[in-house]
């Protein structure tokens, strides 16, 4: 009994990690930090199944969009 309640404390503690996200950045962020901008990019174009509808990744890809066409 003691190992099913082991386990059980197991996958409550992995549900609970992997559903955490860095601190989201904002729009305005991603714009005025070029390296960090373009990490999340690199990271998110190497797994877009899991990170491309994350916060992170949508601000910094709307950061660079902004940036690259400032009059849109």
């Amino acid at each position: 009994m003691k190992s099913a309640a082991s386990l059980i404390a197991l996958f409550g503690l992995a549900a609970v990690l992997t559903a955490c996200e860095k601190e989201v950045r904002s729009v305005e962020w991603y714009k005025a930090n070029d390296a960090e901008r373009m990490a999340v990019i690199i990271e998110c174009k190497s797994n877009p199944d899991k990170l491309n509808k994350t916060e992170n990744c949508i601000n910094a890809k709307k950061a660079n969009r902004e940036i690259l066409n400032p009059g849109r």
